[in-house]
């Protein structure tokens, strides 16, 4: 099996430049992630690798034998057929890998997100392949089927390659990572945690050596301006306009400093000055601009309006048949609370029910999986009502949960995760004293995930997630409530 190559690739959309003379190498038997901010060419690079497009230029060696996972599973994945007809050693070792009914392949439509990925991960790891390409493999998974899905990607003996904003799958499973950042490709030969250090120790030295340049560039601004002043001066004492006829000592001596050339030194000086000016402004580092992440809020929350919340043990019904038995619970004015479990078993249910008990006059957010079209405008409604210091403290919200404020505001159809951080961001400068969020990390990418878990750890009111995502738990250290299931019908939670 020969390296992946990528060769001096350059590729345009629209007329705008995603990678220019890119050179990447992946080697044989080994995973690696790809990772930026959405929109920064991620899915794209894999559509390249695949053929699924093509560059303006240059050239990929070693992706003859490649199957691409695509997100959408609307359709059936290529090699379907041929899968579920074929009936040999690999496909039932990959049935069982990656728990697979057969049934499951005669009700594609009725499969859950979790339970197609599952078998478009075994048909793509059953073909005959070099390379395996994954977009966000486990988006929308559950514990359980994550794991599934991270046991059966070990398996495969080939170049691996996946875009994910999944940091427990990309420290779990990868070795190398690429990280697109403002247009630049960064690769590094280590996991995703090792890789971000690494390119944040890189942006420091980077940083450091421009303040060094910028220190040097003022000196010689000075230098060049006091040089300019003596060229003017020398000028004008030169000049023989303002001396009398009669005045031939003078005169003299102005000859004689034209003729020893000493009105010329100064000039060279200022030439001299603005040649290393120019050298010191091609050594400054074309690095982009970090804005601060992380919000803090005054309090200005009253007693009274701080929310509590205290629920009898008891029972819910899920369905017909499906019940979620509950113990007592209590929610505090700063707790902070994880719901977590597998997918079916009533978690959102629940947290629809908390809502219903609560009553806090509208004080609090709750944002779902999906949110309703009335809801985002009803959004850009209420911000467009806002005051000249309301918008810019927003903006400034905006900006430090990683977006571009003045293309969110101003584009009601920007993507699922960028209007999830409008949301929350307005939520957050009005010191709301609760926040509800149905797995917030979805649509996010990592810097995007990141910079909301900074805001959220200094948030001190009340926070309930339902929420996949371990690291993002872990990172806001939550109290985890746990639903777990007796049976298919008997589901109960513990703290």
């Amino acid at each position: 099996m020969q390296h992946l190559q990528i060769n001096n690739l350059t590729f345009k959309y629209q007329d705008t430049d995603i990678f220019t003379n890119l050179n990447l190498s992946f080697e044989p038997f080994s995973w690696n992630c790809i990772v930026g901010n959405n929109g920064s060419g991620k899915t794209t690079l894999l559509k390249l690798i695949a053929k699924k497009i093509k560059p303006e230029s240059g050239n990929i060696v070693g992706n003859d034998l490649v199957y691409y996972c695509e997100q959408n599973l609307d359709k059936t994945p290529d090699g379907f057929e041929e899968f579920i007809y074929t009936f040999n050693s690999k496909t039932f070792r990959l049935k069982e890998l990656l728990h697979i009914q057969d049934e499951w392949f005669y009700r594609w439509e009725t499969l859950s997100y979790g339970e197609k990925k599952r078998v478009q991960i075994a048909i793509a790891l059953y073909q005959e392949i070099d390379v395996l390409l994954l977009d966000e493999p486990t988006n929308h998974l559950d514990y359980k089927s994550k794991n599934i899905v991270l046991e059966a990607l070990k398996s495969f003996r080939g170049i691996g390659i996946l875009v994910s904003h999944d940091r427990e799958l990309l420290n779990s499973l990868c070795t190398n990572t690429v990280i697109i950042k403002n247009q630049n490709v960064y690769s590094y030969k280590s996991g995703y945690d090792t890789a971000i250090k690494e390119l944040n120790q890189y942006r420091s030295l980077l940083q450091k050596e421009n303040e060094n340049t910028n220190k040097e560039l003022k000196k010689l601004q000075k230098n060049i301006q006091t040089q300019k002043e003596k060229v003017s001066l020398s000028k004008s004492r030169l000049s023989k306009k303002s001396i009398d006829k009669s005045d031939k000592d003078t005169k003299e001596k102005i000859n004689l400093a034209k003729l020893t050339g000493k009105d010329k030194n100064d000039s060279k000086l200022v030439s001299t000055f603005s040649k290393k000016y120019e050298e010191q402004i091609s050594k400054r580092n074309n690095i982009d601009k970090e804005f601060e992440k992380g919000i803090k809020i005054e309090n200005n929350i009253s007693k009274k309006d701080l929310f509590s919340f205290y629920l009898e043990e008891g029972s819910l019904k899920l369905s017909q048949e499906k019940i979620l038995y509950y113990p007592s619970l209590t929610i505090n004015s700063t707790d902070k609370i994880a719901i977590v479990g597998d997918n079916g078993v009533g978690k959102s249910s629940f947290l629809k029910y908390i809502i219903s008990k609560i009553d806090l006059n509208n004080n609090y957010l709750y944002l779902p999986q999906e949110i309703e079209e009335n809801q985002i405008k009803k959004l850009y409604e209420q911000i467009a009502s806002f005051d000249n210091d309301k918008k810019g403290l927003l903006y400034t919200l905006v900006r430090r949960l990683s977006s571009n404020p003045k293309n969110l505001l101003e584009n009601r159809f920007a993507s699922p995760g960028e209007i999830r951080k409008l949301f929350i961001a307005k939520a957050l400068l009005e010191n709301i004293s609760l926040i509800i969020l149905d797995e917030p990390t979805n649509h996010m990418d990592i810097d995007s995930i990141e910079a909301l878990e900074k805001a959220l750890v200094v948030y001190d009111k009340a926070l309930i997630v339902v929420s996949h995502d371990k690291t993002f738990i872990k990172n806001l250290n939550l109290e985890v409530w746990n639903v777990l299931k007796t049976d298919d019908k008997n589901f109960f939670i513990t703290k």
